[in-house]
């Protein structure tokens, strides 16, 4: 579970200080796929980034599974990140490196239980997430010579060597096309029923938060001004904003 207690963010400016996140709080519970949906800068991203610490808070708390992890540093911090997988909408795949050495790359860092593994050990386990994505065949290609969509997945199973418990997804699917979206979806939805793991997911895109998300919550200018179940938020919208996004003018009912 991931408590978020009245944690702000402010990034100091030439003009004093912007303040990209308010006294947010939210609870996303294990095995939960939840989404952050609203505007560009909306705080979303700097959210995200606080959960594994690339952005400590100005104030507040984040705490995983009961622990505070919001003053880790030093050798207690890489053990924390990781248990936590990141996938960006930039890929950042190695070019010339094969499709299996990619998702094998964080094994190689020292900074994981994954990292004691002899390399054999640990191609076996990239040979095995790319089953999980579908991609088995594809282990000994290379980045260039796989679609778009296939680079995510290969993405995706790069952020699950390290065997991690939280999966933050940043607009990674931002820059596929529908058809390949729903692939990419689908590959999350299955990695949460067979891994349990939990899955925050931002995205711009309605598609995506109705398609796979149990829970959202709309962000608005630092702030999370609603939350709750998918269906909740979209057959009942009430703030300003959340019926903006989902196009519906003021004091038209909700199909």
């Amino acid at each position: 579970m991931i408590e978020i207690k009245n944690v702000s963010k402010t990034f100091p400016t030439s003009a004093g200080t912007f303040e990209a996140l308010h006294d947010v709080s939210l609870t996303i519970g294990s095995s939960e796929i939840f989404g952050l949906i609203g505007e560009s800068g909306a705080g979303k991203s700097t959210l995200v980034r606080c959960i594994n610490l690339l952005e400590r808070p100005t104030s507040g708390t984040v705490e995983v599974d009961g622990r505070d992890i919001t003053n880790l540093r030093g050798r207690e911090l890489r053990a924390f990140r990781s248990g936590i997988g990141m996938v960006f909408q930039s890929l950042s795949l190695f070019q010339q490196r094969t499709v299996l050495e990619n998702v094998r790359f964080p094994a190689t860092l020292g900074t994981s239980d994954v990292s004691r593994l002899s390399a054999a050990e640990q191609r076996k386990r990239a040979s095995q997430l790319l089953e999980v994505v579908g991609l088995a065949e594809k282990a000994e290609s290379y980045p260039n010579q796989l679609s778009g969509g296939q680079q995510q997945r290969v993405a995706i199973a790069r952020a699950l060597m390290t065997s991690p418990s939280i999966l933050l997804c940043d607009e990674a699917t931002s820059a596929l096309d529908t058809l390949t979206t729903a692939s990419v979806l689908k590959t999350l939805a299955h990695i949460r029923e067979e891994m349990g793991i939990t899955i925050v997911l931002i995205t711009h895109s309605l598609y995506v938060a109705r398609s796979i998300c149990d829970r959202i919550a709309v962000m608005e200018a630092g702030r999370i001004v609603e939350q709750g179940t998918t269906k909740e938020v979209f057959e009942a919208p009430k703030a300003q904003i959340t019926r903006a996004l989902l196009g519906i003018e003021s004091g038209e009912e909700v199909a």
